[in-house]
């Protein structure tokens, strides 16, 4: 069995990032990571009790996160403002894509399911939701080409599509509390 090297990843991915073509080399090396989600799962906590974002890698060049999506939760959409490269190792990643609209707000264009081993990657513009249907938890590493957390970004509200400056922390709040009602609903008797 192959091991996976979470020091050695980024290593690569920050060597990469400084190359000529770095989405594209940023885009293999995440594709080569979920390729085996056993290696991965031998060196990452069990993702139902890890955190459901938690920070590999931050500077103002590379941001790498491994990311959890509880059951039955659904982000709002928002954008990057940067390059971003997401690989699936387990479970399943549904994504809306947007059309910006010249009001500021957005439509659905298009979509794509994301399951184990795929890789997407999306230019700097692109303007996605994230959910996860299923009562699986889904793992993934998200590789950014440049500081996630600094960047001003956008999300959209869900009932208006109306843009409001995107809040990490709004949105890490929602996810750890989806996560804590799938961790009741996997409880034998409880009920979220």
């Amino acid at each position: 069995m192959a091991t996976f090297d979470k020091d050695q990843f980024i290593e690569d991915c920050l060597a990469a990032v400084r190359g000529d073509s770095a989405y594209r080399e940023v885009a293999l090396l995440v594709e080569r990571a979920v390729s085996d989600p056993t290696a991965l799962e031998a060196v990452i906590p069990d993702r139902t009790v890890s955190p459901m974002m938690t920070v590999w890698h931050r500077s103002d060049e590379l941001t790498a996160l491994h990311i959890v999506w509880p059951p039955d939760v659904d982000l709002y959409a928002h954008d990057h403002n940067m390059w971003a490269v997401i690989g699936i190792y387990g479970g399943r990643e549904d994504n809306t894509f947007y059309r910006r609209r010249d009001d500021g707000r957005i439509e659905v264009n298009t979509g794509r399911t994301l399951l184990q081993k795929d890789v997407i990657s999306l230019g700097s513009e692109v303007v996605h939701s994230v959910a996860n249907p299923t009562r699986e938890w889904t793992a993934a590493l998200h590789v950014y080409g440049g500081e996630f957390f600094t960047t001003p970004r956008t999300m959209w509200r869900t009932e208006s599509l109306e843009p409001v400056p995107l809040d990490v922390e709004f949105i890490r709040q929602n996810l750890e509390r989806a996560a804590a009602a799938a961790r009741i609903a996997d409880t034998p008797g409880e009920q979220p």
